[in-house]
């Protein structure tokens, strides 16, 4: 189905909340260790490089990591069953919501923890990364559930798809494909700007990024609407 909401209203959101995924993963795998708590496919590398005894990773990290992104991941696609089509509003907003407080209470069990080289991770660092992949979980499966054009963790797919429509690859251009290439050009100045909110500390690094969840949905949500909700 299309967007219920005007075109650009969505996909402005969507840049948004590409951008807090650079911030995620830049605390992840910069102050958490070598790791991802967005983007699932370096993890089940780094598991892949692990088992075949590659030095300086931490499986366990990318285990916790991968776990609690699959079941954040089951929570939105539950969340989305039950609301996205009759209360797309209510759903969009609770997704949002949740993955906020999520990054949040990340953002406090991260407060006084120690990110320098050549520290041991402890309980904390785990939790702060368990509580960062349960949040994109949530996040990424209702991104995905809007079917909008634009996938805010998958940017492979994204690049792809934004020179499958260009010119250079035979496309005809227009659809979406200036969003598209904001989108790819948000991953990096997310990842920059997480790295120099990383100098202050994790905690402003994801309180900012829970900011980024609510603003760019909440920006969404102000719109006018009609009532048939995209995807589902």
């Amino acid at each position: 189905m299309s967007s219920p909401v005007p075109p650009d209203s969505l996909q402005k959101a969507l840049v948004v909340v590409t951008a807090v995924t650079g911030i995620v993963d830049a605390v992840a795998f910069l102050g958490l260790g070598q790791i991802f708590t967005a983007f699932m496919t370096g993890n089940l590398l780094f598991l892949g490089f692990a088992l075949a005894g590659g030095e300086g990773l931490e499986p366990l990290g990318s285990a916790t990591a991968l776990a609690a992104f699959i079941a954040g991941v089951v929570a939105g696609s539950r969340l989305g069953v039950a609301l996205a089509v009759e209360r797309y509003r209510r759903w969009l907003f609770t997704s949002a919501s949740v993955a906020a407080a999520l990054l949040v209470a990340a953002a406090l069990t991260a407060i006084g923890l120690d990110t320098g080289t050549g520290r041991e991770p402890g309980t904390r660092h785990y939790a702060v990364i368990a509580l960062t992949a349960l949040a994109m979980g949530v996040r990424s499966a209702t991104m995905w559930r809007l079917r909008a054009g634009l996938n805010t963790t998958l940017v492979t797919g994204t690049l792809i798809t934004w020179i499958r429509t260009s010119a250079l690859g035979g496309g005809t251009g227009g659809g979406g494909q200036r969003y598209r290439a904001a989108a790819l050009l948000a991953v990096p100045a997310g990842a920059a700007i997480g790295t120099l909110l990383l100098r202050l500390s994790v905690t402003a690094a994801l309180l900012t990024a829970a900011a980024g969840v609510l603003g760019g949905i909440g920006g969404h949500l102000l719109r006018p609407a009609p009532r048939h909700p995209p995807g589902a």
